[in-house]
């Protein structure tokens, strides 16, 4: 679908557990949102002080991936956390690569800069829209966006790319801002979107942020509601734009932060965790560490989830649905890549039902 004001844009890192929740989407769903998916670098092996894959081998089903979990259907795709100098074995850039093993699946992808990238990057960027004509996308920060050059910073990067203002689809990508005072940060964003013309003349315009917490350290167990303060916000703010200022669409982390988890993965002892989207927030219900206790926790943090009053029942979502049968026992307790997809799934149902609920839609 073309991004507009309706639209839906999780911001996703292709971990298996995201892909798997999109696989689970119905058509509906699918058809109101359009994913922005990063692609991250390989793991790194703390024995070996090494990547544990070369970037070759890192990519190597990523075009099969899409094709399979997400079709033909319009997604944004970045490489903006790989490394700068990472180059395929054969020299090329990794995002002209991936580009030209999804195009051969009949993919529909746009390809994500932003004004920070090298000259390698935009000219891959160019490369693309040349023989793909589907234009890029730009990501940009709020600290972008409110410099007074934005405008003419833009209008030069649409050259380099080689395509027009209308080409071009803008993600004002907040991170995970200082959210409070929150009038003071919808005060910044309508004077960042009054101020510069591209945002009326770019072909579509989301705002997107995160406030999902960035460790479950900072989680109160078995059961904690925690706000979605992007929603709150998005909700705020466009009660807030002044009438000529242009209604951006809404996009989020979905049940992640922003950041890329880091350190020794064989001494890290995630905690069991049940992230369920509901109105306004994420209940979150937690257990303790699975290396030492054990996946047989999940019944009891499904339990949690359904014996609350913000549990929105089986019928609303796989995800939903799978959370009710592990705390009955039709369903296995799984693993993290389960509840990953789990809770991803059930948030961006979730989301969508929200979207079309504010709009009247």
């Amino acid at each position: 679908m073309p991004i507009n004001q309706h639209c839906y844009m999780p911001v996703l890192k292709w971990r298996q557990g995201e892909y798997q929740a999109l696989l689970r989407l119905e058509d509906a769903q699918k058809d109101r949102i359009v994913p922005l998916i990063e692609v991250t670098p390989p793991d790194f092996d703390f024995e070996t002080q090494t990547p544990s894959k070369t970037i070759d081998e890192h990519v190597v089903s990523f075009a099969t991936r899409i094709q399979k979990k997400w079709g033909s259907r319009h997604a944004l795709l970045d490489c903006g956390l790989l490394p700068p100098a990472t180059r395929m074995a054969d020299g090329r850039h990794p995002l002209a690569h991936l580009f030209d093993e999804c195009t051969t699946l009949n993919a529909s992808l746009i390809p994500v800069t932003g004004l920070d990238r090298d000259d390698a990057y935009q000219h891959a960027v160019h490369e693309i829209h040349t023989w793909s004509g589907h234009g890029a996308a730009l990501r940009c920060s709020l600290e972008d966006a409110i410099d007074p050059d934005f405008d003419t910073n833009v209008y030069l990067l649409c050259e380099t790319i080689g395509i027009g203002p209308n080409e071009l689809d803008i993600v004002l990508d907040l991170e995970s801002p200082n959210f409070d005072p929150q009038d003071d940060l919808i005060a910044l964003i309508s004077a960042a979107l009054s101020g510069a013309a591209i945002f009326n003349s770019a072909r579509s315009l989301t705002i997107v942020g995160a406030s999902f917490p960035d460790s479950m350290g900072s989680v109160t167990g078995p059961l904690q509601l925690w706000p979605r303060r992007e929603w709150l916000l998005y909700k705020a703010l466009l009660g807030a734009l002044g009438p000529n200022i242009r209604r951006p669409g809404f996009g989020d982390y979905a049940i992640s932060a922003p950041t890329i988890a880091q350190g020794d993965m064989r001494l890290l002892k995630p905690s069991a965790t049940i992230r369920y989207t509901v109105d306004d927030g994420w209940l979150i219900a937690k257990g303790n560490n699975v290396r030492d206790n054990g996946f047989g926790q999940y019944r009891t943090c499904s339990g949690h989830i359904t014996g609350s009053a913000y549990y929105l029942g089986a019928a609303f979502s796989p995800g939903s649905n799978y959370v009710a049968g592990c705390q009955v026992g039709t369903e296995n307790t799984g693993n993290l890549t389960t509840w990953r997809w789990v809770g991803t799934n059930h948030h961006i149902t979730k989301v969508v039902h929200d979207l079309a609920t504010f709009y009247g839609i």
